[in-house]
């Protein structure tokens, strides 16, 4: 895992704590479920695509499956900085001192979103920001 990847993975977006030095353990990662369910629908082994149907070997065996590749697609989501867009985009950057901010390029260099100041450490990676949620929990599911 590279230095941006292992400093912002998934502390900062995930809505749950996690522990990286945990990850052997069993994880409720809602990315992780989402994607072993996924690949458990499609298999072949899977009668009719019903998770409930699988073994709990074969939904170990998915959810396995899903972290590598979820893992994966995080690495190379990171690029260098050099290849930020410098148009006002807001990105998620990799900073020395700081893990992971959301930041824009305007004027002499990259500014934090929510006072407009310049980030003291020049990032090194970036990413676009994730795309929203399709859908919203309810309130009194908050």
């Amino acid at each position: 895992m590279n230095v941006a990847a292992a400093s912002c993975a998934s502390p900062v977006i995930t809505p749950f704590p996690i522990h990286p030095k945990k990850w052997g353990q069993n994880m409720t990662d809602p990315r992780i479920e989402a994607a072993a369910w996924m690949i458990g629908s499609v298999s072949y082994s899977t009668p009719g695509g019903d998770w409930e149907k699988l073994t709990p070997y074969q939904k170990e065996h998915y959810r396995k499956l899903a972290k590598i590749a979820l893992e994966a697609a995080d690495n190379a989501a990171w690029r260098p900085i050099e290849s930020a867009p410098k148009d006002g985009s807001l990105v998620l950057v990799a900073v020395k001192h700081i893990g992971c901010d959301v930041v824009s390029f305007w004027g002499a260099g990259w500014r934090e979103t929510t006072n407009g100041l310049m980030l003291r450490d020049n990032p090194t990676h970036w990413q676009p920001l994730p795309k929203p949620p399709t859908t919203y929990a309810p309130d009194s599911a908050r």
